[in-house]
């Protein structure tokens, strides 16, 4: 776990993103740990309700310091896709994902 804290600390990412990196790590393949941790990311930004305000489930877009690092937890079998450009969008920030405190994740 001091590893994906380390990590989260290097690409300063918010902390509680760490647990859930070491979550992921369970899984058999970088990929699939990659999709599991963007999942995980999603559930707490839907849960806090973050991009709601014009529709309910919005496509996320992490930011680039995000991507890295999960990318630099796991690099194998990396694809880089375009991010998607329709109504849905919501661009998550760094501000976004640092308002989501540890103690409020559920």
């Amino acid at each position: 776990m001091d590893i994906y804290h380390d990590l989260c600390c290097s690409f300063r990412v918010p902390l509680w993103v760490a647990p859930l990196l070491h979550a992921a790590s369970r899984l058999k393949t970088d990929q699939a740990r990659r999709r599991k941790v963007y999942r995980l990311i999603q559930r707490q930004l839907m849960h806090h309700k973050v991009g709601c305000s014009r529709t309910d489930k919005p496509t996320y877009v992490y930011p680039a310091e995000l991507k890295q690092m999960i990318r630099a937890a796991f690099p194998g079998e990396i694809c880089d896709y375009p991010d998607p450009c329709h109504d849905n969008v919501f661009t998550v920030t760094m501000n976004d994902l640092n308002r989501l405190s540890s103690t409020d994740l559920g």
